[in-house]
């Protein structure tokens, strides 16, 4: 359901988007990685599964990258050359772990928050070369200062329709490459709620969903909305 609303989303604005897939959801669910990929998106590897970076050794990682990549462009017949790690988890004891993506075959990564806890506020906002042929495009965050919030997620649909509007515009005046990430769903309000969470999950994952998709719609209007392998490509 959640994916058949986030391809009709597609088509309504004309955007082209990179679907950050998980391997093993993409072999159980593999007609469906066929159709976004025959619906002209991009695919990128968000993992072999969700298990976050960090939790592995780097060899077992490296082999779940390895693995995940293989399994996409064989299930959906394209070359998959963007990372994105379950929960931004190219940190900690795996912050240096990005230097392994190019000899596995990527162009870019976007795993790494300039935001607290899920990240670091010292990195940079805006693409940046993290090698020689390696981009790293980091997801937006509103303001610079110690207080700052993720333009995606639960951030667009709590903040003021004005105040986004204008930081997506000044994104679009910069042509940042600058991903607008979306969870296939939040575009689904009356999703079974997960037991289980805690507050914090339970308040970032539910609120502001009832009305989200028309009210995105409205938001990215205008906007020449096109995949993350475009923009790197155009570089």
């Amino acid at each position: 359901m959640a994916t058949e609303l986030s391809l009709e989303f597609c088509a309504d604005l004309g955007a082209t988007a990179t679907w950050f897939c998980l391997g093993d959801q993409a072999r159980r669910h593999s007609a469906l990685l066929r159709r976004i990929a025959e619906a002209g998106q991009a695919i990128g590897l968000h993992g072999l599964t969700h298990r976050r970076a960090f939790e592995l050794d780097r060899a077992a990682w490296r082999a779940s990258v390895r693995d995940g990549k293989a399994l996409l462009e064989d299930l959906s017949g394209q070359s998959v050359v963007g990372y994105r790690a379950p929960e931004w988890s190219l940190r900690g004891a795996a912050a240096d772990w990005w230097q392994d993506l190019p000899e596995l075959g990527f162009r870019y990564d976007s795993s790494r928050v300039p935001l607290a806890v899920i990240g670091d506020p010292a990195l940079p906002r805006r693409p940046y070369l993290l090698a020689e042929g390696l981009w790293e495009l980091p997801p937006p965050v509103l303001w610079s200062g110690p207080v700052r919030m993720p333009l995606w997620g639960w951030g667009p649909r709590v903040l003021p329709f004005s105040l986004v509007r204008r930081a997506l515009e000044t994104l679009a005046q910069e042509d940042a490459g600058t991903p607008l990430v979306l969870h296939p769903w939040e575009l689904d309000a009356e999703q079974p709620r997960l037991p289980g969470l805690s507050l914090g999950h339970r308040y970032t994952h539910g609120i502001g969903l009832r009305g989200y998709g028309g009210r995105l719609r409205e938001l990215l209007e205008g906007f020449r909305l096109t995949s993350l392998e475009a923009w790197v490509e155009a570089q």
